[in-house]
């Protein structure tokens, strides 16, 4: 019975130690900039910038003409030029009715689904929130184009940012710095010249590009689009300041609820209410995003709807981990600070391949500590093993240890004695456990966190993208890998396998030695529930592996695929050497 109550707390003990470590060791790293960059590419607002050409083509098209004199007077208030006087891009936002409703709008920019979503949850009748018109949603677009404009030209001359000086100066008073020589050299989509251009993509249609040719955010080739470089001014503040309070999009709200021109006004507006509603819901985008821990400043990942917008990610330093908490500091970020050292070290592009060569150089540096620190558990399993014969004539003496308790503590005290004799600890395997608990969730929080893994490919697939969203993206020609199909199944398949012999070849090997030694049963019940607790546990971490492998990003099943290798060459030699000292010290009698 005292043996139970120790399992139980013991387990007890575990169970809670592991769930703090789970909650406390998976901070994200992700700074409100970061953020900021982050929901940019998910809700870039609902405006299309175009040529003239293209902008007449589609006033002159079913998009326009099929709309009510009402809504075309709405769509010629927010249309036209881009920037006032300049006749090289022009601007209009594509609107969509029902049939049957000409009232209830909709945007038709493929850019504009964030907004749409919002604009559909507004109009929840129990809700009862007004939703901000045509105008006030234009009129956002048109603030951030202009201060993405100004920050475009303040990177070229090194001055002061859009948002430092927005705190003092007014909209108008800022944009009206950007030299018109600046302005006129503007294009659409062309990045063929090294002025700046708008479009985040080479397509300027109703779809707001549809990302088949990026334009690559690269800042020395020429390639630079302004909203896909400066877009995110939208978002500056817009995490840790509410309503009414000093973020770009605050700011400008209350510049819209003061004007008198058409469609705007306080009624025309967020409201406090619409404008929580809005920021949950944009906020809900990124707030899953990890992806933040980088030693460096750079640009990153996959992100938007189409997955081929890097941000920019803010180099954060050891002081920053150690203010997210105390294992962030010690683990995390360190294993993080690895895997960008040499991933940057073997491929600087961070193509792919010196990613996938830094999980390994991790693996082996995380495997070998942990191999020290389990050696001692092992060789007390292999001794435990060995004892067997002796064990089962202990238990010869006390056949009604289960029903007598005075044989029971006989039993207990004896096999105790044995233990102590040979150096055989019963509890070390969970205490080993405990120890390894939070390395292998740093080393989870670290992979995850990394932002070196989200860029780049490997065999087409991205690192960044789960194993699951990979595998049923049946989309395109999946059949030709162009889209990382079959390297994803691969990596799923030859991981599982490789987790299944890391656990399967050990317990194997082991009861061929219970064999050699004799030990065909026992009949000690504590023995055989420590070992069916052991096996379940170690069943069921197989199956979180698995499950959690399937549905984490796919660096991480490169990295359980290594470390799963490493683990079964582990196993044998720890076991070759623990039957070493068996056989050199021997079993005490």
């Amino acid at each position: 019975m005292k043996d139970n109550k120790k399992k139980t707390l013991l387990g007890i003990l575990s169970l809670g130690f592991g769930t703090v470590l789970l909650s406390s060791c998976t901070a994200n790293f992700c700074s409100n900039v970061d953020k900021a960059e982050m929901m940019y590419p998910y809700e870039q607002g609902v405006t299309v910038y175009c040529s003239k050409a293209e902008y007449e083509a589609y006033k002159a098209g079913e998009g326009y003409t099929s709309l009510t004199s009402e809504w075309k007077a709405v769509f010629d208030q927010v249309s036209g030029q881009a920037y006032e006087g300049v006749d090289t891009v022009y601007k209009y936002v594509p609107l969509a009715f029902k049939a049957d409703d000409t009232k209830n709008f909709a945007f038709a920019a493929k850019k504009a689904d964030k907004v749409n979503s919002i604009v559909n949850t507004l109009r929840d009748p129990n809700k009862g929130y007004s939703v901000p018109s045509v105008q006030y949603w234009a009129k956002i677009d048109q603030y951030v184009l202009e201060a993405a404009t100004y920050n475009a030209y303040a990177h070229d001359n090194a001055s002061v940012s859009y948002g430092a000086l927005f705190e003092t100066k007014d909209h108008k008073e800022i944009f009206d710095t950007v030299p018109a020589s600046f302005i006129n050299a503007i294009t659409v989509n062309d990045v063929t010249t090294a002025s700046w251009c708008v479009n985040p993509y080479v397509e300027s249609d109703t779809a707001g590009g549809n990302g088949s040719n990026p334009i690559e955010l690269d800042l020395t080739s020429g390639h630079n689009s302004i909203l896909r470089y400066f877009g995110a001014v939208k978002f500056e503040g817009f995490i840790e300041n509410e309503f009414d309070e000093k973020s770009n999009l605050s700011r400008w709200n209350k510049l819209t609820r003061v004007s008198t021109d058409a469609g705007l006004g306080q009624y025309g507006s967020m409201t406090n209410d619409v404008f929580t509603e809005y920021r949950n819901a944009v906020l809900a985008t990124v707030n899953a995003q990890t992806s933040c821990i980088a030693t460096n400043s750079g640009s990153f990942g996959h992100y938007g709807s189409s997955k081929d917008w890097a941000v920019a990610i803010e180099g954060k330093d050891w002081g920053y981990a150690w203010g997210k908490g105390f294992l962030e500091g010690l683990l995390v970020y360190p294993i993080s600070y690895m895997v960008d050292t040499f991933a940057y070290a073997i491929d600087p592009a961070l193509s792919g391949l010196g990613q996938i060569v830094s999980i390994i150089l991790v693996a082996l540096i995380v495997r070998f500590i942990l191999a020290l620190v389990t050696l001692p558990s092992t060789i007390s399993q292999q001794k435990m093993t060995a004892l067997q014969p002796q064990l089962q004539k202990i238990q010869a003496k006390y056949p009604n240890s289960n029903s007598n308790q005075s044989q029971k503590m006989r039993l207990a005290q004896e096999t105790q004695a044995l233990y102590k004799r040979n150096g055989v600890h019963m509890f070390l395997p969970f205490l080993v456990m405990i120890i390894q608990f939070p390395v292998f969730i740093c080393v989870w929080s670290a992979m995850r966190g990394s932002a070196a893994l989200t860029s780049g490919s490997f065999l087409n697939l991205r690192l960044s993208d789960t194993i699951s969203e990979t595998f049923l993206n049946f989309g395109g020609a999946w059949y030709n890998n162009s889209t990382g199909w079959w390297t994803a199944v691969c990596l799923f398949l030859i991981m599982t396998a490789a987790q299944l012999a890391s656990i399967m070849v050990p317990r194997l090997i082991q009861k061929k030695q219970q064999k050699k030694y004799g030990n065909k049963t026992t009949a000690n019940p504590a023995q055989d529930q420590q070992a069916k607790t052991m096996k379940w546990m170690t069943y069921g971490m197989f199956a979180i592996t698995i499950v959690t492998g399937f549905f984490l990003p796919s660096a991480m099943g490169v990295y359980w695929f290594i470390g799963a290798i490493i683990s079964l060459v582990q196993n044998l030699i720890v076991q070759a050497i623990a039957q070493r000292q068996i056989k050199k010290k021997g079993i005490v009698r």
